[in-house]
């Protein structure tokens, strides 16, 4: 199946102010607006100091284009099989909405109108994927909190990092403009999540 329609792009933003710890803080947020929404990013927070001055820090922009396509597109069950067998798709939302399974890049993911897709064994273990689309500033701001957070990756043959935050290991992979992220217990190293993430660019190419 072929992505749907491009939509008008989603900006996310968020004004934080900071003031000295003897004064209280105060918060600006942008009027809202029916469109675009504006969310923050994961650092865009500015810490406060003694002797600091309140100053309004915008956090940069991530700018996404809605992306959908059928997980059977994306990454079936049979392909995944090849690695884990016994996986089948997993359509209840409490499942791949959970936000311990899931972490931050994969709620990046779903804010960004992005394809989520859920996989599960008989034995509770699962297998997680989300791709959305950014554009390169965005996909930038991505990659460059992961330069500091997590482990860069050079065998998923793009920009890519892996990490195991809550024992849970994540891949995340830049394709622009696409920004891949696969989650799992079962990744216990970047060689377990590598099949998976090769799997889904493959698929990308062939969706466009």
């Amino acid at each position: 199946m072929s992505p749907a329609a491009t939509r008008s792009p989603v900006v996310l933003r968020t004004l934080v102010v900071t003031g000295a710890l003897a004064l209280s803080l105060t918060a600006c947020t942008a009027p809202s607006e029916a469109t675009p929404s504006r969310t923050p990013t994961a650092g865009g927070q500015a810490s406060a100091t003694a002797d600091s001055t309140p100053t309004a820090t915008p956090t940069p922009d991530l700018v996404s284009t809605p992306f959908t396509i059928d997980c059977d597109d994306l990454l079936d069950a049979g392909s995944l099989s090849t690695w884990y067998p016994g996986l089948t798709a997993v359509t209840d939302d409490r499942a791949s909405g959970d936000e311990s399974r899931d972490g931050e890049a994969l709620r990046q993911v779903a804010d960004a109108d992005g394809t989520t897709c859920t996989w599960q064994d008989s034995s509770g273990a699962t297998v997680t994927v989300g791709v959305a689309h950014f554009d390169a500033d965005s996909l930038d701001e991505l990659a460059n909190e992961l330069v500091a957070t997590s482990n860069s990756v050079p065998t998923f043959g793009v920009e890519g990092y892996f990490d195991t935050p809550g024992e849970i290991g994540t891949a995340e992979a830049f394709a622009s403009p696409a920004f891949v992220v696969a989650r799992s217990t079962t990744f216990l190293e970047p060689g377990d999540a590598e099949p998976v993430v090769s799997a889904v660019l493959s698929a990308l190419k062939q969706v466009g």
